[in-house]
């Protein structure tokens, strides 16, 4: 989150005119994901909102929090309905799966 917070304060002053503000185009054309215990989560909602973000476990990297990714995700303090953005609505309109 901090990156992206940086790097959306820094481009955008350079040559090229934009007509958006470059985390605008972000939020449009690109995807994050979220690991079960990522705190951050919450910052970024507030910064960028929660139409872009999705769930994901990791799984089967050493790190990953499975079998409890969803227990530990759902303790992270967001909203019911960013949560079911996050697990699922996010992720059928990424992969273009009806509603």
């Amino acid at each position: 989150t901090q990156y992206l917070i940086k790097m959306t304060n820094i481009l955008g002053r350079h040559e090229i005119k934009l007509e958006r503000r470059v985390s605008e185009y972000f939020v449009q054309n690109c995807f994050v994901f979220v690991e079960a215990d990522e705190g951050p989560s919450d910052l970024y909602v507030q910064r960028f909102g929660d139409d872009n973000v999705a769930f994901s476990t990791d799984y089967p990297h050493p790190d990953a929090k499975f079998p409890h990714a969803v227990e530990r995700f759902l303790t992270l303090p967001l909203s019911d309905a960013t949560r079911r953005k996050f697990l699922w609505d996010n992720c059928a309109r990424l992969y273009g799966l009806p509603d």
